[in-house]
């Protein structure tokens, strides 16, 4: 199988957040065949001050809002990345993180090949940079 580019996302909510609403907002781009979930790990804050690690796609109790998220049964994350998004939690906050394929991409990208093309670059601009750049652009007209 051909595989496209994959990026990691990880986002950190208030531990009230309703996961029902992160899940449905999740769903639309891979209902519409834009990225493919390939690994999704949630981390819930307890009250004693753990936190409960909870690997979505291998978990056969999800917690109420998340079942039926599609999410191939890729562990791409290892106990060292999740330990990493467990430590940078805040007080009272969850994380979910995301492994995603840009389907989307690995189509352009493989029919693009099939003409002859090779990637010669592939790069992430955080959002914030994007931001600054497009300010910063429009400052200058």
């Amino acid at each position: 199988m051909e595989h496209g580019p994959v990026e990691v996302l990880f986002l950190t909510f208030p531990a009230d957040a309703p996961l029902a609403d992160v899940a449905s907002v999740l769903r639309k781009p891979v209902d519409d065949g834009v990225i493919r979930l390939v690994d999704c790990v949630l981390m819930l804050p307890a009250a004693d001050g753990t936190v409960s690690v909870v690997d979505l796609e291998e978990e056969t109790e999800l917690p109420p809002g998340l079942a039926g998220l599609e999410i191939d049964a890729h562990d791409l994350l290892n106990d060292l990345d999740i330990q990493v998004f467990v430590d940078s939690l805040g007080e009272g906050e969850l994380g979910i993180a995301i492994v995603y394929e840009e389907v989307w991409a690995k189509r352009t990208v493989h029919a693009l090949q099939g003409l002859g093309a090779e990637v010669g670059l592939f790069a992430h601009v955080p959002v914030e940079d994007v931001e600054l750049a497009f300010a910063a652009a429009a400052a200058q007209d």
